[in-house]
């Protein structure tokens, strides 16, 4: 995976238990549905959430502590323009 720190508008679903479900995003202009929610964890920079999409691209997005923005913090490089 490859490090992109890119801001993102992220479609997502909490559950009563704090869960955090994304169900879409963007990424280079475009609206990504998510298929599945891997590994999610919490650091100092916030709450990680492991996603793949619909064409099995596998991103990392960061719901941001401080400013309780989301971005994407890594994507697999089969999603990365060169």
């Amino acid at each position: 995976m490859k490090f992109v720190n890119q801001p993102t508008a992220v479609e997502v679903h909490f559950d009563a238990g704090g869960a955090v479900r994304p169900r879409r995003f963007t990424w280079q202009g475009a609206w990504q549905e998510v298929t599945d929610v891997g590994r999610q964890w919490t650091d100092a920079a916030g709450r990680h959430v492991l996603v793949m999409t619909a064409g099995q691209q596998t991103f990392e997005l960061l719901l941001a502590r401080e400013s309780l923005t989301w971005r994407v913090a890594r994507a697999s490089a089969t999603s990365t323009r060169a």
